[in-house]
């Protein structure tokens, strides 16, 4: 929260704590006056987390993550829980020793892999299912020690789709020089010319019935995008174990939940953000442990209350629901909270990620732009230091060292836990600063729009999130079978 928002901001661990009761900041409900109107006047007052996570409550050293809980050390990590020692990743579930990573699940030992599910020991593998010791694949399931592959079912020692002896597989391997940067972006570089040559199937998914988007893992009925575990949901992106849900998005465990963000092990939420372990919850936000809730902000364990203002059983469900009624003469019952309203700029938001809007076209929207949106922070590197080329040959004092992104120009920094995993992996210091190296992640993605096609081998009419300029030809199911190995 920049320092312009009207509403204080608390520390984590003293906004978990007792030190402070949001129900003093309850009111009464006007009926003369819409309920959006009289919601943001209370939002306005009401004090906010310094950033979404849990820390010193269930996680431990991971203040800085965001739409974060149930991890342990870990840095920069973004709408994850349950892992540990991870960094600069998003959407990284139920693991360990992540970076730079996006949407895994049950991942040990990963370094810049999207997609996966299962994987260990693992370094730029897309879209890959119970893979170890793999480098550089798309669409491997099963495999171990492949390099370069795509469409792999149970290989070991293949490289760029062709099979190796053991001896000649590691030989050869050896001969990349993986562990100096001039060798590992070589080969990089090289992959993705190779991507572009391989047949892709118009959709990610398996063990998946009755499902359309993309990047879906055991799911049955479910319309959207990164979804693990979950059935009966439509319109959702990036959630885990969810169970009729529709218009949700970053979320783990909820059911029955209708147009929210992050309504993570919660029941019978709707029109709401941040509310966690809560049930019977409506257009609230950041309300946690909760029940029967209406128009609520910043509640812990809380009943039968609206606007923040405790009520008995029988007049909470008198109130709200004519509350209700008078939301649907308003016209406001049913939708979700007015863009316009929100105290962030559209720019401050990853909607800017997944769809860039100049600032004449947010402010011809009559939506928040924010021109304080903090830059990239420029300092001098630190001199007379050159960057080895390998691994083994950069030592602790790199900690101290302020480097410089080479596409950016933004300053960066290795921290400790940061440059042991890179030796542990035997994986060369990164020259881009995180964030760069998130957007190029974000270029590697396939947009959330599905596109109609046809099979480029069947004709088959299909949907696919690859569109015809990026990806000419893609195959249905069946087809892309066939060129399986």
């Amino acid at each position: 929260h920049s320092s312009d928002k009207l509403y204080p901001v608390y520390d984590n661990r003293y906004w978990w704590s007792d030190a402070w009761d949001p129900k003093d900041y309850g009111r009464d409900f006007d009926f003369s006056r819409p309920f959006f109107e009289q919601f943001m006047e209370l939002y306005s007052e009401v004090p906010q987390l310094a950033v979404i996570n849990d820390n010193g409550v269930q996680s431990e050293n991971c203040q800085y993550c965001q739409d974060f809980a149930f991890g342990k050390d870990c840095y920069l990590v973004v709408g994850s829980w349950y892992i540990r020692d991870s960094f600069y990743s998003t959407g990284s579930n139920y693991g360990s020793d992540m970076v730079d990573c996006h949407i895994m699940n049950n991942c040990e030992l990963s370094y810049e892999c999207m997609h996966g599910f299962n994987l260990y020991d693992c370094r730029f593998l897309y879209q890959s299912e119970n893979c170890s010791e793999c480098w550089f694949g798309l669409d491997l399931k099963g495999c171990k020690n492949c390099f370069g592959c795509t469409g792999l079912r149970q290989k070991e020692y293949w490289m760029f789709n062709k099979p190796y002896t053991k001896d000649e597989y590691f030989e050869k391997l050896a001969s990349f020089q993986l562990s100096s940067y001039s060798g590992l972006n070589r080969l990089k570089q090289h992959f993705l010319e190779f991507l572009q040559t391989v047949p892709k199937s118009h959709i990610h998914a398996l063990n998946c019935e009755g499902c359309e988007g993309d990047d879906l893992y055991n799911c049955k009925n479910v319309y959207g995008f990164d979804i693990y575990e979950s059935e009966h949901c439509q319109f959702v992106d990036r959630i885990n174990n969810a169970e009729y849900c529709y218009d949700i998005i970053q979320s783990g465990n909820p059911k029955w939940c209708y147009f929210c963000v992050t309504p993570d092990d919660s029941y019978m939420v709707a029109f709401s953000l941040w509310c966690w372990k809560s049930n019977f919850v409506y257009y609230s936000d950041s309300c946690h442990s909760s029940e029967n809730l209406f128009g609520c902000v910043g509640m812990r364990r809380g009943k039968y209350c609206i606007l923040n203002k405790q009520y008995g059983v029988e007049e909470y469900n008198s109130l709200r629901d004519k509350i209700i009624e008078h939301m649907k003469e308003t016209g406001e019952w049913g939708e979700f909270f007015p863009i316009e309203l929100s105290p962030f700029g559209y720019n401050e938001t990853v909607a800017q990620e997944y769809f860039p809007l100049e600032k004449a076209s947010v402010e011809k929207s009559k939506w928040r732009w924010s021109d304080d949106v903090v830059q990239d922070f420029i300092t001098e590197a630190s001199k007379d230091y050159q960057l080895p080329d390998e691994i083994v040959d950069v030592g602790d004092d790199i900690l101290d060292k302020v480097l410089i992104c080479e596409l950016s120009g933004k300053s960066y920094r290795i921290i400790k836990a940061e440059l042991e995993f890179y030796k542990k992996m035997n994986l060369p210091i990164p020259r881009l600063c995180p964030d760069e190296r998130h957007r190029q992640r974000t270029k590697l993605r396939n947009p959330r729009t599905l596109f109609d096609r046809s099979c480029s081998d069947c004709g088959k009419e299909l949907r696919s999130t690859r569109s015809l300029e990026e990806d000419p030809s893609v195959f249905c199911e069946d087809c892309y079978q066939k060129h399986v190995q």
